[in-house]
């Protein structure tokens, strides 16, 4: 019997990490920054969008995670706070990026639960940090940073 190496591809399988796609499937970009626009939009809740910083491509994983962390803040939002508004702030800094979303909601209802841990372990995954907790004005606040 003979042994494959790591990595060696096995008859009509792409080898590992490389997408295949079908003759008809829909491609769609991974999920980022650029797409912060159009989730904003359909989430529900009025929110706006601030930029601090030059804008400039971010790594993948960051791309990808800022977009997460904003997809569960606002989903958390809708299904905890009692929100009108919520305003999401990308800032990009030297070596970093940092996203906060802060809505006008009720902080003291937030839930410490399964959305929390898994924004943290995600943010954690890309070498940031995840502080979350009340806004400095009610409300509740999540703030991640990330190396970009």
């Amino acid at each position: 019997m003979e042994s494959q190496r790591a990595g060696s591809r096995e008859a009509g399988r792409p080898p590992a990490g490389v997408a295949r796609w079908e003759a008809g499937e829909a491609r769609h970009p991974v999920p980022g920054t650029a797409q912060l626009p159009g989730l904003l939009r359909t989430v529900g809740l009025e929110v706006a969008l601030d930029v601090e910083g030059e804008r400039r491509p971010l790594p993948p994983a960051a791309d990808l995670t800022v977009y997460r962390v904003v997809q569960e803040a606002l989903t958390n939002t809708i299904r905890h706070a009692n929100a009108g508004t919520a305003t999401v702030t990308l800032t990009y800094e030297t070596g970093a990026v940092t996203v906060r979303v802060d809505d006008d909601g009720d902080g003291s209802r937030a839930p410490r639960g399964h959305g929390l841990t898994g924004m943290a372990e995600r943010v954690a995954a890309v070498g940031g940090l995840l502080t979350t907790g009340n806004g400095p004005t009610g409300g509740f606040r999540v703030t991640a940073r990330l190396p970009a």
